[in-house]
């Protein structure tokens, strides 16, 4: 059994995704704190945790601090960041601070266990840093990753296969990306999405 603890001090969200990942990783179990200095109390009390992901922003505390003590008090647990906004800047500081990963929550349930799967398994996930807000309609690094396959030529059995995810979940990508470039078509929207330098 992988054990994971998430530290965010929302409870709807933090509570919600654990229950959306614990279904989706059935041999992932996910225990959560509210913050800084109770993730700390529950890295003490169990020891059978293998990775850590906090939210940037806690109400007693940062991510990137959070990062930094659980690499000095805990070297052997992996750690990650969940952001909203991951930066370049932001990025960079995970990187030098130890951590295996900066998630986006842009990603969907889906595509959060897939990099967690990742990590689990000895892997790096940084999110690209999102483009300027000028540009219109942004998307995720994995829905552009999968413009770029499918500008290839890649079918979304052999996107699946590339990513890693199931053909459902690319097709599942594909509703948000026609949504987001307002996009009838895998072909407009790869033409859309090269037009508006998304990819």
């Amino acid at each position: 059994m992988r054990t994971m603890l998430f530290v965010d001090d929302h409870p709807i969200y933090r509570d919600g995704l654990q229950r959306a990942l614990m279904s989706s990783l059935h041999n992932l179990r996910i225990h959560v704190a509210a913050g800084y200095h109770s993730a700390f109390e529950l890295l003490a009390a169990a020891r059978d945790i293998d990775f850590c992901l906090a939210d940037y922003r806690l109400a007693d505390g940062d991510g990137i601090s959070l990062i930094e003590e659980v690499r000095r008090r805990y070297p052997e647990i992996a750690i990650g960041l969940l952001c909203a906004d991951p930066t370049t800047d932001i990025i960079d500081r995970v990187k030098v601070a130890g951590g295996v990963a900066c998630l986006s929550k842009e990603r969907d349930v889906d595509a959060l266990a897939s990099a967690i799967d990742t990590i689990f398994n000895g892997g790096l996930v940084f999110d690209e840093a999102p483009l300027p807000a000028s540009l219109p309609r942004c998307l995720s690094s994995r829905r552009r990753e999968i413009l770029k396959l499918a500008g290839k030529g890649h079918l979304d059995k052999q996107i699946g296969e590339h990513l890693n995810i199931s053909e459902s979940t690319v097709r599942n990508h594909w509703q948000h990306i026609f949504t987001r470039l307002e996009a009838a078509n895998r072909t407009e929207a790869v033409v859309k999405a090269m037009q508006l330098g998304l990819i």
